[in-house]
């Protein structure tokens, strides 16, 4: 006859065995999901995030004006829109001319400067390699005939425009319901909480949402900032297409790290169709507006925002490009913000203990990788 605590024993075990079985399965699932609908995700990210910005400012009106709710959102997207509508009216005229000017000349350019980075070895072998311009975007392995090719390239560029509008409709339109009734989501989001923990979550999420914000604005004023300031210089030096050139600056200062040296490539290639000397003269200014940014407005602007190690963000920026694409790049920065804030108040503070705020009692000036 079997015993009592053995029977119990082996149905304990069967109920761990199968909560084993049952977590994995939804952690597949999950995994499989998130793989699956990761730009989705991203997008509805980049919602949450302009709808703290709306609700902020939201907010900000409702205190200062005594304005109802509804009316301080009112009044917080007609001016988002208004400023956008008022940036595209006067910069967008300008900037398509000078894309189309740009394209139209682009062949001519790249003979140009083919003609003066052949001075260098690796000039030589880049120029050889790529004789003519339309090397970079020609697939030689399509042999089906020019107007296919004409027709493909057509619907390609429009089915890429009507993905970005779509994107970006839909950003606007959660950022929206998001600040309109935060309080619905939010509460939603605790209630899956236990009772005793939730005002921790209320805490987190608060601090969340105040350092994206922060993190947003910053970044926002380095872009207007550096953008103009790369436009006048690169006037100055007479270089070609300088509106063009400080608008891709600003956008790509929005990329932490990586931005900037990806807005440097084209502005020293078409500063070098103008000289070799202009050229140089284009690298020293770039390479001052950029330790202006990273030495004094970064740290000024971005004083009450993420606060993240330059080695680690670039890691996971090349992770997320691996993974996820241009978006994950774009997006690591407020991404690693919302991490480096669960595992400062989940992790180290509330398992480890560890307040933060001390200094460790160690000596960390000794043989280690740091």
């Amino acid at each position: 006859m079997k015993n009592k605590n053995d029977s119990t024993s082996t149905y304990s075990f069967l109920r761990k065995v199968l909560i084993f079985v049952v977590i994995a399965l939804a952690v597949t699932l999950l995994v499989m999901f998130v793989g699956e609908a990761i730009d989705t995700l991203l997008i509805i990210f980049a919602g949450i995030l302009l709808g703290t910005i709306f609700r902020s400012a939201r907010d900000f009106i409702h205190q200062k004006l005594r304005l109802g709710h509804g009316i301080s959102l009112t009044l917080v997207i007609l001016i988002f829109l208004a400023t956008v509508s008022g940036l595209t009216y006067v910069l967008a005229p300008s900037i398509a001319n000078q894309v189309d000017t740009f394209y139209q000349q682009l062949p001519e350019t790249w003979e140009m400067t083919k003609q003066e980075i052949s001075r260098f070895g690796w000039g030589r072998e880049l120029a050889q390699e790529n004789p003519h311009i339309r090397d970079f975007f020609e697939d030689e392995t399509d042999q089906t005939g020019e107007d296919y090719d004409m027709t493909k390239s057509i619907l390609g560029y429009l089915s890429t425009t009507a993905t970005i509008i779509a994107a970006l409709v839909l950003v606007f339109v959660i950022a929206v319901y998001i600040a309109a009734e935060p309080t619905l989501y939010s509460e939603g989001f605790v209630r899956m909480f236990p009772k005793k923990r939730r005002e921790r979550v209320l805490q987190i999420m608060n601090e969340i949402a105040i350092t994206i914000q922060w993190w947003i604005v910053g970044q926002v004023v380095s872009m207007i900032i550096l953008g103009t300031l790369a436009t006048l210089g690169l006037w100055l030096l007479g270089v070609p297409y300088a509106l063009l050139l400080g608008v891709f600056t600003a956008l790509m200062t929005f990329i932490p790290n990586l931005g900037p040296i990806i807005a440097a490539v084209p502005i020293l290639l078409i500063s070098l169709t103008v000289g070799l000397e202009t050229a140089i003269y284009t690298g020293i200014f770039y390479a001052i507006l950029q330790g202006v940014e990273g030495y004094f407005i970064t740290p000024m602007i971005h004083r009450r925002a993420i606060s993240v190690p330059p080695v680690l963000i670039i890691t996971i920026q090349f992770l997320l490009y691996y993974l996820i694409g241009f978006m994950g790049v774009l997006l690591a920065m407020p991404l690693m913000g919302c991490v480096m804030v669960l595992v400062k108040r989940l992790y180290i503070q509330d398992i480890l203990g560890d307040p933060l705020e001390e200094r460790l009692p160690h000596d960390l000036r000794g043989d280690n990788i740091f």
